[in-house]
This record gives structure tokens, C-alpha cells and sequence, in this order.
């Protein structure tokens, strides 16, 4: 009898280690992502702006080669 609680004790040791591991692991991937998704957005807004700044450009070149 006693072996038996010893057992499930343990097992339920075991299974409690796992989950805060996998926990643990849960929030490092999150956090990776998160961190690389930080990155794509900032490499998208520069891109946009850098397209706001092509589109000013030509709308400026059109207007001066139109007025000529």
C-alpha cells in the first residue's frame, strides 16, 4: 500500500516538473517571437516611410516636368 502512495507521489512530482518546464519553454518561445515580430514591424514602418519618401519624389518630379 504504502509503495503505491510512493508511486503516485512521485508521479505526480514528475508530472508537476514537466509542466513548469514546458511552461517555462511556452514563455521563451513567446518571447522570441514577440521579439521578432518587434523587428518586422520596425523594418516595415521604415519601408513605408521610405515609400511615402519615393511617392513624394515622383509627385514632385511630375508636377515640375507638367508646370515646364
Amino acid at each position: 500500500m504504502q509503495i503505491k502512495l510512493k508511486l503516485r507521489s512521485a508521479k505526480g512530482v514528475a508530472a508537476s516538473a514537466v509542466g513548469k518546464t514546458l511552461s517555462t519553454l511556452i514563455i521563451a518561445i513567446r518571447n522570441t517571437v514577440d521579439g521578432g515580430l518587434r523587428k518586422i514591424n520596425e523594418v516595415l514602418a521604415t519601408v513605408k516611410q521610405g515609400d511615402k519618401s519615393a511617392e513624394a519624389n515622383n509627385t514632385a518630379e511630375a508636377t515640375t516636368s507638367v508646370k515646364k
